[in-house]
């Protein structure tokens, strides 16, 4: 446990160095960023972007609930960012 919270300690500290570095310290809305920032960062471009990914998936993969997903992460993905996913088909998986 020990070498994790060490771990864990290095990495925020280059983490917050190179915020500082860059003038990232906080985000659009004036909240400070913190590496579980890229927690929700990961998850959202996931919505974003992810290819075809279902929200249970996705949730068992964070180890979080869909509900979560949809009122905290998805609070910023609107409908119309993912209209090619709605008009598109899945592939099927041939063996």
């Amino acid at each position: 446990m020990a070498d994790r919270n060490y771990a864990s300690s290095v990495l925020s500290l280059h983490f917050n160095w190179i915020l500082d570095e860059t003038g990232l310290k906080k985000g659009p809305h004036g909240q400070p960023r913190t590496l579980y920032s890229l927690r929700h960062s990961s998850i959202t471009f996931r919505l974003l972007y992810g290819q075809g990914i279902d929200l249970l998936t996705l949730a068992r993969n964070a180890r979080t609930s869909i509900g979560m997903i949809n009122s905290h992460y998805a609070s910023t993905v609107t409908g119309e960012q993912n209209i090619g996913m709605l008009q598109s088909r899945r592939s099927r998986i041939t063996s």
